[in-house]
């Protein structure tokens, strides 16, 4: 019986390790990572480019400095994306930054889940 448990145990385990490292292999690959910063009279904020191997994953969005930014249509050309990361804004009345508790990188979207791949962007 109790061998019987263990090798199930370890089974889920290889199956788990297995199915993880199959996932983090389809993401693309993120080319060209650069941002930059810029601040004028009304916004403070980070620009963000970077490129994709392939678009069969779609991004959902960049953390840069702690800060979490979705990415929409609208940042994308062709595997190419530029995201307006901001961090302070007077001209949205209200304006937070959503923070949160992660290294630089992207948050790709899956079938199953969010998987996050650590980015190591470059200031331009």
């Amino acid at each position: 019986m109790k061998i019987s448990i263990i090798k199930s145990f370890l089974g889920a385990i290889f199956m788990a390790s297995f199915a993880i490292s199959c996932q983090s292999n389809v993401l693309p690959k993120v080319k060209n990572a650069t941002y930059s910063s810029y601040s004028n009279a009304d916004q403070k904020g980070y620009w963000v480019e970077f490129e994709l191997s392939h678009d069969s994953i779609a991004p959902k969005s960049v953390v840069l400095n702690n800060i979490l930014q979705e990415i929409t249509p609208e940042n994308k050309t062709d595997k190419k994306y530029k995201i307006n990361v901001i961090a302070q804004s007077t001209a949205i009345f209200g304006f937070k930054p959503k923070l949160v508790e992660k290294e630089n990188g992207i948050y790709f979207v899956t079938d199953t889940a969010d998987v996050f791949r650590a980015v190591d962007f470059k200031l331009k």
